[in-house]
């Protein structure tokens, strides 16, 4: 079945409606009944169901939670998962965040390749089929939540309210087929401060560094208090690390202050090797100067001995890898010192076959040895479909003859989608082999020929699912 020309009639319109939609700031608010997530994400949920609805799609808003569009007919559903939420902004973008500007054949924006070009993609490949009036025996539900950047809690809301689909794929990961996703975890690791640093050399006073619990941190400083000990020259032994260490460090000293900022590179943590995290940077500097003993010291010393600056848990002393999955990942992205708490968000993506018990008891060890609390904010277990199962095979035949790529493999990946919320589904598309992974990133991008492709993929994949 031919879906091209279907697609590219529209290629301008879907074009506009992703414009349109990054302009919709859709980060997670303030909970309200009808708007659990904030108004920007109920804003983004009415925008897709009533283009769903100009289309002659059956829609429904279940509570402000998610919504669905739906078509053809059936005892199974054929379900695509998509979210309207996005993260938070950050800074120092070159176009607007939420401007949706089109430069070099690209749609800038938050959101536009994750996950609103997905979103739109996958209406207009469901609008193909029925304005060629095809007959589709199963009932296709494409779902749109509103929380899948902050807790995935809106899928199992929707999914108190209707059928589970019988097979399923998010528009939202990597071509071909995602068929495991790792593990999630999101920590935060508590030191009480009780013996003082006062009476020593000098004296940490503030430590403060990111911004987002999913991203490596760019910046991250501390202030220091030289106390009475003002012929120690940090300067001089800050000046010394830099230059040995060759880091981007900033250092201010005025009357017994010290100001010293530690600038990284940031991005998104599930990929922490693009960066460089500058609260390790920073956990360094504070190991190499020469701090009183005490419980901050302790909590350095804990640091260097147990995390340091590697990402994939080295130091820990257990080898999380298996045979199919993604790297296990162990990232500090933010931290908070006072003079009396110290708190430090770790972010881990732990691989398919590692049971969460075990990773939490191995945690637990190195961490009570410090006298560390730790607290799970955040946990999703991993996914994993059989390479060999109906939805995997039809998908991928689906890929290689609309691409022509008849060698390449099912694969699986570190990030997380919908996918992990049923039984029977998996990660399918936008982004092609070879093309830069934007999600989350500053000037995220959604590049036009390639959703206009991957429409056209969808198109043919519903409709083989769903005859």
């Amino acid at each position: 079945m031919e879906f091209d020309y279907g697609v590219d009639i529209y290629k301008s319109e879907i074009i506009k409606k992703i414009q349109d939609f990054v302009r919709i700031k859709s980060t997670r608010g303030n909970f309200k009944r009808n708007q659990p997530f904030g108004k920007g994400p109920l804003n983004a949920l009415n925008y897709v169901l009533k283009l769903g609805q100009t289309f002659g799609f059956k829609c429904e808003n279940f509570d402000g939670y998610a919504g669905h569009v739906e078509y053809g007919e059936g005892n199974e559903i054929v379900g695509i998962l998509v979210h309207v939420d996005v993260v938070k902004e950050g800074k120092d973008w070159t176009y607007p965040p939420f401007g949706g500007e089109i430069h070099d054949g690209k749609i800038f924006g938050r959101g536009s390749f994750d996950n609103k070009g997905g979103c739109i993609a996958s209406l207009y490949a469901l609008k193909v089929l029925k304005d060629k009036g095809l007959v589709l025996n199963k009932k296709v539900r494409i779902i749109f939540g509103c929380n899948e950047e902050s807790g995935m809690q809106d899928i199992p809301y929707y999914l108190s309210k209707n059928k589970e689909p019988d097979v399923a794929f998010s528009p939202d990961s990597p071509f071909p087929v995602v068929y495991g996703e790792s593990g999630i975890l999101d920590l935060v690791l508590t030191k009480k401060i009780k013996r003082n640093q006062n009476q020593g050399l000098f004296n940490i006073e503030h430590i403060q560094g990111g911004e987002m619990h999913r991203k490596v941190p760019g910046a991250c400083s501390i202030l220091i208090d030289k106390n009475q000990y003002r012929e120690l020259d940090l300067m001089t032994l800050l000046t010394k690390y830099i230059q040995t260490k060759k880091v981007n460090v900033e250092s201010i000293e005025k009357g017994d202050k010290i100001f010293v900022k530690y600038n990284g590179i940031s991005c998104s943590a599930i990929h922490p090797e693009n960066g460089d995290n500058a609260i390790s940077g920073m956990m360094d500097i504070l190991n190499f100067l020469p701090l009183n003993n005490g419980d901050l010291k302790d909590f350095i010393s804990f640091f260097d001995e147990k995390i340091g600056q590697t990402i994939h848990g080295e130091k820990i002393g257990y080898n999380f890898q298996d045979e199919i999955s993604s790297l296990f990942t162990f990232c500090p992205t933010m931290i908070n010192y006072d003079g009396k708490t110290l708190k430090m968000h770790i972010h881990i993506r732990y691989p398919i076959k590692t049971k969460y018990e075990k990773l939490i008891e191995i945690i637990k060890k190195i961490t009570s040895a410090c006298s560390i609390e730790i607290e799970v904010k955040e946990h999703l277990q991993p996914h994993y479909i059989p390479k060999n199962s109906f939805l995997v095979k039809n998908l991928m035949s689906v890929y290689k003859e609309e691409t022509g790529d008849y060698n390449i493999e099912p694969i699986t990946m570190a990030g997380g989608t919908y996918a992990r919320t049923l039984k029977n589904a998996v990660g399918f598309g936008a982004l092609f082999p070879g093309e830069k992974q934007v999600a989350h990133e500053v000037d995220e991008y959604l590049n036009i020929d390639s959703i206009i492709k991957a429409t056209k993929i969808y198109a043919r994949a519903i409709y083989e699912l769903a005859r």
